[in-house]
């Protein structure tokens, strides 16, 4: 629904039938398949690729910087490596019958590689770079309605180090065009450039109802557990999020609990979502022979935990720890604004804050902020805004609050260190 205008699918077991409103609901955009579906096929027949191999230079002119720069980029990490590239003249595109643009790369000796014969990569690329060339030129006369551009499995045809470069272009030109640009994906190249909260996991049942998981964690879209290289590791932890995994990195450093072995730490999104896939990699035997599992979650949910096992008597065999803290999030908010922990509050002010006092941050918190921050997470935000701004970044912040801790919450530090140290152990 937008704007009180509907559009609709609904599956009746074998066929598919839409309904819309009346008034016509106004959305632009594109949507370019990986493999059958896609721009790039509309002039792909024999017949066309052979009149394309027959052009010559002058039927050709430069490509638009807009395409060989982004291409070369994406693709080369160099902008000037498609320099050479050159577009079908609009004349004999006509003359051949093509229905859209259709590029050619110059090679040695004045060869010219037309686009069907190009790599899937390049071909791919060059279709989607072509149609946001086209949304580009529509958003910058005409902003008034959403666009969405829907890309399906990209990575058939992209090396991953090209993958992450295209996701980072995206950003870009979704933020100055304000598109919404959706993947469908499993690769977890492509996920590790995307933030949780702009993941979606599809899980579908066996009554073929479809459960969406947001924000969700790479790890738990992919059930990604080994080491980037292959290896593996010798223990996995799971967290509920990046936070989470700063603050186990930093103190398995402070403390130096374990040495001499390989460690992944991975967050998975929530709670139920880590205790969910502790179960599904000790049932499914995910891990490699060898490897130990543990599981530590935020603090302010240790009250919970009991009752969920006892509701769900399948994942009572994961055992689990908890970080000394609730969460990053909740113990700044306890100690610099519902406790006011004086301690920590000049240790912050002294080693951190040194552009902008931390009281002022924190009275313009009050006045501005507080009234709608119940759970700390606005004043983590106005925090990080403001290391930014020192050209620093939330590792700094963690740093301080994690050797804090140690100092400071003894019992709770000592409990998890056993836990870990038990974990080698076993």
């Amino acid at each position: 629904m937008l704007n009180e205008m509907t559009r609709s699918w609904e599956c009746n077991g074998k066929v598919w039938t839409s309904q819309s409103s009346k008034n016509r609901m106004n959305i632009s955009g594109f949507y370019e398949g990986s493999i059958i579906f896609g721009n790039r096929f509309k002039d792909t027949n024999i017949s066309t690729i052979n009149k394309l191999d027959n052009l010559t230079k002058n039927d050709l002119e430069p490509a638009r910087e807009f395409v060989y720069k982004n291409l070369g980029q994406i693709l080369k990490n160099d902008e000037e490596f498609y320099k050479e590239l050159f577009l079908v003249k609009k004349n004999s595109a006509k003359n051949i019958g093509l229905t859209r643009e259709a590029f050619c790369i110059k090679k040695a000796g004045n060869q010219f590689i037309s686009q069907p014969r190009m790599s899937t990569g390049e071909n791919l690329l060059l279709s989607i770079l072509q149609s946001l060339e086209y949304v580009r030129k529509r958003r910058k006369k005409n902003n008034e309605y959403p666009c969405i551009v829907f890309l399906d499995e990209i990575e058939l045809a992209l090396h991953s180090s090209a993958l992450r470069r295209l996701v980072v272009f995206l950003k870009h030109i979704a933020e100055e065009l304000e598109l919404s640009i959706f993947f469908s994906t499993h690769s977890i190249d492509l996920l590790r450039e995307i933030k949780a909260q702009n993941i979606f996991y599809l899980s579908s049942f066996w009554d073929n109802d479809i459960m969406v998981t947001n924000p969700c964690y790479p790890a738990y879209a992919t059930r990604n557990l080994y080491g980037d290289d292959g290896y593996g590791n010798d223990m996995v932890i799971l967290v509920e999020d990046d936070l989470a995994k700063l603050i186990i990195e930093k103190l398995l450093l402070e403390k130096q609990l374990v040495n001499n072995i390989r460690i992944k730490i991975l967050p998975t999104g929530g709670w139920t979502n880590t205790i969910t896939m502790a179960y599904d990699v000790t049932t499914s035997n995910l891990l490699q022979k060898g490897t130990k599992l543990a599981v530590v979650l935020d603090k302010d949910i240790k009250d919970e935990v009991p009752d969920f096992f006892s509701r769900h008597k399948q994942y009572s065999g994961i055992k689990v720890d908890f970080l000394p803290i609730a969460s990053l999030e909740k113990y700044l908010y306890s100690k610099l604004v519902r406790d006011k922990d004086k301690k920590l509050f000049i240790l912050l002010d002294t080693y951190l804050f040194q552009k902008r006092p931390l009281l002022d941050i924190l009275n313009q918190y009050q006045k501005e902020v507080k009234a709608k921050d119940n759970d700390g997470k606005s004043l983590y935000g106005v925090l990080i805004n403001e290391v930014k701004s020192m050209r620093k970044d939330r590792e700094n912040l963690v740093e301080i609050i994690v050797k804090y801790i140690i100092e400071n919450e003894k019992q709770s530090v000592e409990e998890l260190s056993n836990y870990v140290i038990n974990k080698v152990k076993a």
